[in-house]
C-alpha cells in the first residue's frame, strides 16, 4: 500500500520489503503497480525508481514490452491515477 509523505504531500510506494531490495529501489511517487481488475492480486506491471533518472520495469502477460514501456513513459511525467 502507498504511504503518505507529509513533506511532499504525495503518496509513495516503497518496494524495499517486496523482494526488490537488491535493486536498490527508492521510495518514490513515481513508483506504481498495475493489477488485473479480476482479482486485484496479479500484478502485471510495476515501475520502481532506482536513481535520479533510472527506473526498473517488470511486466507480464497480457502486456507486451512495448505497451508496458509506453505506460511507464507516460507515467514518469505525471501520475496517471491513484486508488487509495
Amino acid at each position: 500500500d502507498p504511504l503518505y509523505n507529509k513533506s511532499t504531500k504525495q503518496f509513495e510506494l516503497d518496494y524495499r520489503d517486496k523482494g526488490r531490495a537488491e535493486l536498490g529501489i527508492q521510495r518514490s511517487v513515481k513508483n506504481f503497480q498495475l493489477t488485473l481488475e479480476e482479482n486485484g492480486k496479479q500484478t502485471i506491471l510495476q515501475l520502481g525508481r532506482v536513481g535520479k533518472s533510472t527506473f526498473v520495469m517488470d511486466y507480464r502477460y497480457p502486456l507486451t514490452g512495448y505497451q508496458a514501456f509506453c505506460i511507464c513513459l507516460a507515467s514518469i511525467d505525471a501520475k496517471l491515477c491513484c486508488i487509495v
